[in-house]
């Protein structure tokens, strides 16, 4: 599947999953973590948080996993700043829970996890991201949905790019 075809096979994946859009009510989701520079977030997580907010305002039912351990150049974890941005943003503390462990997508699916009661959950990501979400999280069998949230235009064709990597390593080697 990596061969010569993986390149046309990934993009028909890739935007077909970022097309693809979350039902309301759904009691679940999981905000995946992306860069923290300090302890400001990057305007890919930016807008992550942005895009989870207005569906928990809209879906006041609907639990907050926030995903996202320390990594290089990050102060703090990416789901305390994650955390903190609900908590100011007014979602109540019993609504968000955190999960501040995870160094990459198949951790953050596989941690989250464990506070589910039941499997139905929605993703929050970027479109570049979506697929590679939905099959990790239905590999650890989630019923998962997504929220695609905007990728920043300045960033868009590099990590477009740098998700084919992700997904061929992924599929090799996320078992």
């Amino acid at each position: 599947m990596l061969g010569a075809g993986y390149i046309g096979w990934a993009y028909e994946k890739m935007t077909e999953a970022a097309s693809r859009h979350a039902e309301p009510g759904i009691p679940y989701m999981i905000v995946l973590g992306a860069a923290v520079h300090g302890e400001t977030m990057s305007w890919t997580l930016q807008n992550r948080m942005e895009t989870a907010l207005a569906y928990l305002r809209a879906n006041p039912q609907t639990k907050a996993i926030v995903s996202g351990g320390q990594g290089r150049g990050e102060d703090v974890t990416e789901a305390s700043v994650m955390q903190k941005f609900l908590l100011a943003n007014g979602i109540a503390s019993e609504r968000v829970l955190l999960e501040d462990k995870s160094t990459s997508t198949a951790e953050n699916i596989r941690f989250s996890h464990k506070f589910l009661t039941g499997n139905r959950v929605v993703l929050v990501t970027n479109d570049f991201h979506a697929y590679r979400a939905l099959w990790l999280a239905e590999r650890e069998g989630m019923q998962a949905d997504i929220l695609i949230a905007p990728t920043p235009p300045i960033v868009r064709t590099q990590m477009w790019l740098r998700e084919y990597v992700a997904l061929g390593k992924s599929l090799l080697f996320d078992r």
